[in-house]
């Protein structure tokens, strides 16, 4: 889309364990499952694989962008199998927000944590669809009266009309943590703060926009695009 403008045991053990069992960097990524393994960047995003994998892909997505839910859709199981399954390529969701809809989904994707994160981020953008509709043919009285009142007044305004509170839910959260999570100054800084470095430091234009190891790739908006470039990269 274009745009204008986060031991209690024994020694003797443990090195009987260490003889017995030797390890290396190797064996160890052939026996992780990176596909299930979720940390967190310096810069707030969320990474599913090795974090110290090779090759770094980064997503600068838009939770009102159309394009970011096709993304999401056609390159969710291949992604993980094909590439960041096998510890070389490690896929970090970083937010490149657009407008007040937009922050407010990404404030609930980020709700509970780490690990809860890919799983609110699937349900937003697989519901995009349905709840951009309920704006869309928002009369302009509605969408004004959205633009009123404090930040986090907006947003819950914004989480109501789009039934965000009813998505939540299903999720297993209540009305008072999805509150909370709206209001969380700390989780705004940090997506704001991604937007800016996207915008400013990156220059990127558009959403969903891809870097590899924080080098922009050029003119590849899609996972049709995108995968002959992760094809090419060496395990």
């Amino acid at each position: 889309m274009k745009f204008g403008s986060a031991y209690l045991a024994s020694a003797a053990l443990a090195a009987a364990t260490i003889v017995a069992f030797p390890t290396n960097a190797q064996s160890q990524t052939a026996q992780t499952d990176w596909a299930q393994r979720v940390t967190m960047s310096d810069m707030g995003g969320h990474i599913v694989g090795n974090p110290l994998a090779k090759h770094q892909l980064a997503e600068y997505m838009s939770y009102t962008c159309n394009h970011c839910a096709n993304f999401e859709a056609e390159s969710h199981n291949s992604l993980k199998s094909d590439f960041v399954q096998k510890g070389h390529v490690s896929f970090e969701v970083r937010n490149l927000v657009l407008n007040p809809i937009d922050l407010t989904a990404a404030m609930l994707a980020r709700c509970g944590g780490r690990t809860k994160f890919f799983g609110n981020h699937r349900a937003f953008l697989a519901s995009q669809a349905s709840w951009m509709q309920t704006f869309q043919s928002s009369s302009s009285e509605v969408m004004q009266s959205l633009n009123e009142g404090t930040i986090p007044e907006r947003m819950k305004k914004i989480a109501k009309a789009a039934d965000f509170y009813g998505l939540m839910k299903k999720r297993g959260y209540s009305k008072g943590q999805v509150n909370a999570c709206l209001t969380d100054q700390a989780t705004q800084d940090k997506i704001l703060n991604m937007t800016k470095y996207a915008t400013g430091t990156l220059k990127l234009t558009g959403t969903p926009s891809f870097t590899l190891n924080d080098q922009p790739i050029e003119k590849v908006h899609s996972w049709t695009r995108l995968r002959p470039t992760l094809l090419a990269l060496p395990e």
